[in-house]
């Protein structure tokens, strides 16, 4: 059996053990279970597990990142995450703690194995790593030499004991000081001389025999030699000086002619980052290449220079004033600042040097960009949380407002007075809902509610009700017999509705816009004129929507960031520059791809692909509201939000329906328990996700499902990127029904779960 401790989290208890099962199987020793953060810290304290399997996706009040983070990073263990949610958000947080790997459930045994393989392999080669580097250290502990290690600039960063006993300086006092001050060499004429022996630049590393003044004021006879230290890269990251008393101490230490005139030179020729070194009058006295390179100037135009000739006056003036109160303390001091010319970010750091400093200049551009990156992410999290409560608490009033104006559409007859302001204002609520789910698809990702859904069908409803532009010729060439798509039919409508926006936005003159449906199979034969950018896998068949207008096109450099948040070519008012990244979040979270590229000679063609569905049979139908039942089924309801409960039961029982309400998913489980062992169970239940103050739709089905493993469920919530709405199955619903929805939506569903 296998030793490796491994301790798994997960608040449901079944699927815990289900891990548990697999890995005992597998040959593991018995995992340990915690199903609460506090049994969890109590396991990685006690039993000191070497890996930690979680679930990333618990219910409250367990923060399960903060869990993470706090295993990972204060004790250091490794983590598989698990969860059934593949949405980038929580992906992206995820990676943040740097898992071991990412499990989407449902996963097979296969993949544990594979997953725990690897983190066992990683753990052993971790633990191999700190034991070779307790080795290293215990080795340099006990050799006879002297040794010491600078940081690139000369400060002390480790002294071993015999380094200790010769300079009579304790590594905790000499740390972070400059090299000179602990290793304080002089010749046998009693001058001094560098710490830095010039003879490692050569093969021959031959040492030098001169005097150390230790710190008691002695003077002791030694050899020494310096090394450097390089990065993977090539790059100078420090030296490694080592010293011994001299074997005799007779000897004549160098003179300092015989030591090089320029150290300075010696110590940064590896720099791959521009250095300078500077007098206490500004004036440049050393350069190394990769500044002159910078600055574009030759080694001698820029030495004996004023330093701060070559910045612009903006970094001067704020900067200067601490880099001389710096130079003037004998103090370190940095400074970040945007280098025009180069287009670059850098951070300077001074550092005390003679009675100057030595300027090293670090490009951090890309720490720049990656922070501002961070921070725009921030800032759109930011949003889509807004955006999420927004939606879900508007979509709320929708679904009053539309059901009760569809309600009344359908009472009314048709041509009596009010009649076409209702029908007004059901039209308005239905774009209303729509610009609700674009702003919650572009803020969180809008994970898609799939159906098998006919494209062709689709279009030329959209066409149908578009507002369409009097100077625009609007032109649809389909190919025959397309393939059917299993999306998500509200946001292919949005994006559909996005590309035929841009194409009118692109052509203020008018023109003509084509919209174009064709197979692109497995074969690869149909996908050969299709941009490569779609990244089409190429075992599997698409369906390519082409939306082409001969408008006035991009400017190529632009191609690159039409995808990007908030940007827009245009300058009107309500450009906001979110339509295409709309458009490419949703095909993404399809599986699919989109590309933009001009349409010579003029305008632009725009490129979407979705997989086709492996089954070809339409599940997305409209429903009209006749025909009612002649039998009366039984629903019980769950829904918190009276006016929509309301409309739930009006609907409901005016298609016949005996109809039981709830507010509450306690009273909601306890109802259908009650049925059920009556002998006369519902014959579905419909429920909302999220209950504010009590029991939701999620747990709600977990405890009936306990009781009824057969039972027929319908979720329906405002939240419509929840795990729980994209696939529904996994979690024990039959069906789901986002909000806002019509009644026609909601008998249809209903009818088509109980036949």
């Amino acid at each position: 059996m296998n030793p490796f401790r491994i301790l798994i989290i997960d608040d449901e208890s079944r699927a815990g053990k289900d891990v548990q099962k697999s890995l005992v199987r597998l040959g593991y020793a018995e995992p340990e279970i915690a199903e609460n953060e506090r049994d969890a810290m109590e396991i990685v304290r006690r039993a000191d597990p070497d890996l930690v399997i979680m679930d990333i996706q618990m219910d409250a009040p367990i923060n399960a990142m903060a869990l993470a983070k706090k295993i990972r990073y204060d004790y250091g263990k490794p983590i598989i995450f698990i969860t059934a949610s593949a949405d980038e958000n929580t992906i992206k947080r995820a990676g943040e703690i740097d898992p071991e790997a990412y499990l989407l459930k449902p996963f097979d045994e296969s993949e544990l194995k594979s997953s725990v393989a690897i983190a066992v392999s990683r753990n052993r080669s971790r633990e191999a790593l700190m034991d070779r580097e307790k080795q290293f250290f215990s080795t340099l502990s006990s050799m006879a030499d002297a040794l010491i290690a600078t940081d690139i600039v000369g400060n002390i960063t480790y002294m071993n004991p015999v380094a200790e006993s010769l300079t009579e300086w304790e590594f905790g006092d000499a740390k972070h000081m400059v090299l000179q001050d602990v290793l304080s060499i002089k010749d046998s004429s009693g001058n001094k001389v560098p710490a830095l022996s010039p003879s490692y630049r050569s093969k021959n590393k031959s040492k030098r025999t001169s005097y150390l003044t230790r710190k008691g004021g002695g003077r002791v006879l030694i050899e020494d030699n310096a090394a450097p230290l390089k990065d993977p890269q090539g790059s100078l990251v420090g030296l490694v000086v080592v010293f011994r008393k001299a074997l005799n101490e007779d000897s004549k230490g160098l003179s300092s002619d015989q030591i090089t005139d320029d150290p300075i030179r010696n110590i940064v020729e590896g720099i791959a980052d521009p250095l300078f070194a500077v007098d206490k009058n500004w004036e440049i006295t050393f350069v190394n290449q990769r500044a002159v390179e910078l600055f574009d100037a030759l080694d001698e135009g820029i030495i004996g220079n004023k330093f701060w000739r070559m910045f612009s006056e903006d970094v001067r003036e704020d900067n200067i004033h601490d880099v001389s109160r710096a130079m003037a303390r004998g103090e370190r001091v940095s400074f970040e600042f945007y280098h025009q010319d180069s287009s670059f970010w850098f951070e300077l750091n001074a550092y005390p040097f003679g009675g100057g400093l030595l300027l090293l200049m670090r490009d951090i551009t890309e720490r720049i960009e990656e922070n501002e990156s961070a921070l725009r992410l921030e800032k759109l999290e930011s949003l889509s949380l807004l955006a999420r409560g927004f939606a879900h608490d508007f979509n709320n009033i929708l679904t009053v407002i539309l059901g009760n104006l569809s309600l009344a559409n359908v009472k009314l007859p048709k041509g009596v007075e009010g009649d076409e302001e209702i029908g007004n204002a059901l039209s308005a609520t239905l774009r209303a809902q729509n610009r609700v789910q674009q702003l919650l698809t572009f803020a969180k990702g809008g994970s898609p509610i799939r159906q098998t859904i006919d494209f062709g069908k689709v279009i030329s409803e959209i066409l149908e009700e578009h507002d369409r532009d009097d100077q625009i010729q609007y032109m649809v060439e389909n190919s025959e017999d397309i393939w059917k798509v299993d999306a998500d039919p509200g946001q292919f409508r949005r994006v559909v509705e996005n590309l035929l926006r841009n194409a009118e936005q692109a052509m203020p003159g008018g023109g003509k816009i084509v919209i174009n449906l064709m197979n692109a199979g497995a074969d690869g034969f149909s996908k050969r004129s299709l941009p490569s950018s779609l990244g089409l896998d190429e075992g599997l068949d698409y369906v390519i929507l082409q939306v082409i207008d001969d408008g006035h096109g991009i400017d190529d450099e632009l191609l690159g960031k039409v995808f990007e948040p908030y940007f827009t070519s245009r300058t009107q008012a309500n450009a906001t520059g979110i339509g295409l990244t709309v458009c490419e979040s949703i095909t993404r979270a399809h599986n699919g791809g989109i590309a933009l590229e001009p349409n010579l000679p003029s305008g632009t063609r725009v490129v979407v692909a979705f997989p086709a569905s492996t089954d070809q049979e339409s599940t997305f139908e409209k429903i009209p509201l006749t025909d009612k039942i002649k039998s009366s089924p039984s629903i019980l309801i769950l829904e918190d939000d009276s006016l929509i409960r309301q409309l739930l039961v009006a609907n409901l029982e005016r298609e016949g329906y005996e109809v039981t309400e709830t507010e509450d998913g306690v009273d909601t489980v306890a109802r259908y328990i009650e049925r059920y062992r009556s002998g006369n169970p519902y014959d579905l239940v419909i429920m909302d996700l999220s209950v504010p103050k009590g029991m939701g739709g999620a747990r709600a089905i977990k405890e009936i499902l306990n009781i009824d493993s057969e039972v027929k469920a319908i979720v329906s919530s405002g939240y419509s990127d929840d795990p729980a709405m994209a696939d529904p199955k996994s979690f024990g619903f039959s069906g789901v029904l986002p909000k806002p929805y019509q009644p026609n939506e909601l008998i249809a569903l209903v009818r088509g779960i109980l036949k």
